[in-house]
């Protein structure tokens, strides 16, 4: 998408509502399976549940009765006969956008007509969908079997053929292995909707996988997935100039800044706190973009070419295995040495940034590990898969004479980023509602055992003999957002301000353009906190207050959030008033008692 005219900041550019859209499964009894609204945006005390299927849940008698006229009367009948499991989201989704094909098929003026679909050439109706790519060629081929695989049971729950037991726990779908489609043999097989053959649903699934959008609240929790055609026309950008945000099942993209005509309007299809090669690497697998290819964005990063020598003329060493599970890829050992990937300003200055007795000496990048799975003996082989760490180093990593140890250095990244995503796992599950309801304060202590072990590693002790990662580095960052999540469910507001405003926004305010989300929502928590603490941190809340309020204004319009914030804002500013008129009026007493009357 590009813009005709001038726009401002907080400008809305498009308005889209979905092809199809389906709630995850977290969300389906908390929201409106037709408006996608909780029972507090719909001012109603409870949804009503479908007695028939009991899976969707409605706002209002009005709410039932229109999905089931829009397609819901042909999923009800299909999750009956899955009973009592329900498939998953991308299962669903797939189905719906088929059903709603079918009855445009049937009644053309059904069709979905978004005008912003035309305009960008995208057609009405199915075509708004069929014209998004695919990418199936480029994929490998796992990726086309994952693909024919859901498409199998989307084929089947969308003909009300997928039963209970085809589902496995976990809602996950059970199909038999994917087989490249056979030619036709006879006419019989031109019969079929040719939308509806195994590779058409095959290729549909994976223009959603790479084309969908995820629902999310104000404070960026997502609730649902819908495919949104014009939306989707817009490139990622690791720089966005437009940021989108959601009301039910509708769409808005907001411009964060001034953008003059002809700019291309860009979003973020990825977190933006990370290190360019992992952007990137998301990119590949979710979207299947490479931001390589993206002429802006490589003016806006260092380029290191792949497979040439540095400057110096040093070769990179060849792949080194240190344990049985890290693998260490040293990209040279001068200061001008590099690794063979494009990185941008931040990734040079803080995010890649490793010290040795606390200088800048090069820098390392951790890839891995995956979430740490079952301690169970029958899982350590499959366990050891998932640990696996690759660590690439590059630079001198010495300082006055002292040198530190490749390897080691190796070893101690691996433990660090080892002890992140064991701390990220454990906090998830800390904040999971156990079934009855109660609190597992044992998730919660071994969160913060993880957290203590990074810190007593990260910071160069003796135990790292001086290495350390620099105070930006991307590792620490994630480090000091499960510090954040658990110092708040622990009510130590204190040590979360601390937190929140030493290291994490320093690294939001690096990441993020002003009025993006995650940098609103962040100073938006902060401001919270200090109003919690009161007193001396006042002054503080009133100004991240602002500041969040003035960017979610930007980024979200009148959403509840920011008037939720503006509110807390303006009594803050209020108390901060009164206080000192209260201060003043002591001032004014104390100075009459001095001067007194004899």
């Amino acid at each position: 998408l590009v813009a005709t005219q001038r726009l401002r900041a907080g400008d809305i550019v498009l308005v889209a509502e979905p092809y199809a859209a389906v709630l995850d499964d977290g969300a389906r009894h908390l929201r409106c399976d037709h408006t996608f609204a909780t029972a507090a945006d719909a001012g109603v005390g409870s949804l009503l549940r479908c007695a028939r299927s009991k899976v969707a849940r409605y706002a209002s008698r009005e709410a039932q009765a229109a999905a089931w006229r829009e397609g819901y009367k042909e999923e009800c009948a299909a999750l009956v006969k899955c009973a009592p499991k329900v498939p998953p989201p991308t299962v669903r989704l797939a189905a719906r956008v088929l059903w709603r094909r079918r009855r445009e098929r049937a009644r053309r003026e059904t069709a979905y007509a978004e005008a912003a679909a035309e305009s960008v050439g995208l057609g009405e109706g199915y075509d708004s969908v069929r014209a998004l790519v695919h990418h199936w060629d480029a994929v490998a081929e796992e990726d086309r079997a994952r693909f024919a695989h859901a498409a199998a049971a989307a084929s089947a729950f969308l003909n009300a053929r997928l039963a209970g037991d085809g589902i496995s726990g976990g809602d996950a779908v059970r199909v038999p292995p994917y087989e490249p489609e056979p030619e036709p043999e006879t006419d019989d097989f031109d019969d079929r909707d040719p939308e509806e053959t195994p590779l058409a649903v095959a290729k549909l699934i994976a223009r959603l996988s790479f084309n969908c959008h995820a629902l999310c609240d104000d404070e960026s929790r997502p609730y649902g997935v819908g495919v949104y055609p014009p939306a989707a026309t817009m490139n990622h950008a690791c720089f966005p100039n437009c940021a989108q945000s959601f009301r039910g099942k509708t769409l808005f993209v907001r411009c964060l800044r001034d953008v003059l005509p002809e700019e291309e309007l860009t979003i973020a299809y990825v977190e933006l706190a990370v290190t360019r090669a992992e952007r990137r690497a998301e990119l590949m697998k979710q979207y299947a973009f490479d931001i390589d290819e993206n002429s802006a964005e490589n003016e806006k990063s260092t380029f290191y070419r792949k497979g040439v020598p540095s400057a110096s003329g040093e070769y990179v060493a060849p792949p080194t295995e240190v344990g049985s599970s890290v693998t260490l890829h040293d990209h040279g050992s001068f200061p001008d040495s590099a690794p063979p990937w494009r990185m941008d300003e931040r990734d040079v200055t803080h995010a890649c940034v490793a010290t040795v007795r606390g200088a800048n000496a090069g820098g390392v990048v951790v890839v891995g590990p995956a979430r740490v799975g079952k301690t169970g003996a029958a899982d350590a082989e499959r366990d050891e898969g998932e640990r696996r760490v690759e660590v690439h180093v590059w630079g001198p990593l010495a300082v006055n004479g002292f040198v530190a140890n490749r390897e080691h250095v190796a070893a101690v990244a691996a433990e660090l980023a080892r002890v992140v995503a064991d701390a990220e796992r454990l906090a998830d599950e800390d904040e999971a509602p156990a079934a009855d309801g109660s609190a597992d304060r044992s998730k919660r202590d071994l969160c913060l055992e993880r957290l203590g072990r990074f810190k007593r590693l990260v910071d160069g002790s003796d135990e790292t003999t001086g290495f350390a990662l620099g105070p930006g580095h991307a590792l620490r960052h994630r480090a000091h957002a499960v510090a954040l999540r658990t110092q708040i469910r622990c009510g130590d507001f204190a040590s979360a301000r601390k937190t929140a405003v030493k290291f994490l926004l320093p690294a939001y305010r690096r990441a993020y353009p002003f009025g993006h989300p995650p940098l609103a929502q962040h100073l938006a928590l902060l401001a919270k906190i200090e109003t919690f603490l009161g007193g001396a941190f006042l002054p503080a809340a009133a100004k991240h207050g602002a500041e969040a309020a003035a960017m979610l204004r930007v980024c979200q319009g009148q959403s509840p959030m920011f008037r939720a914030v503006e509110q807390r804002t303006r009594e803050t500013e209020h108390e901060l008033s009164v206080s000192k008129m209260g201060a003043a009026l002591e001032d004014s007493d104390a100075e009459n008692a001095e001067g007194g009357f004899v």
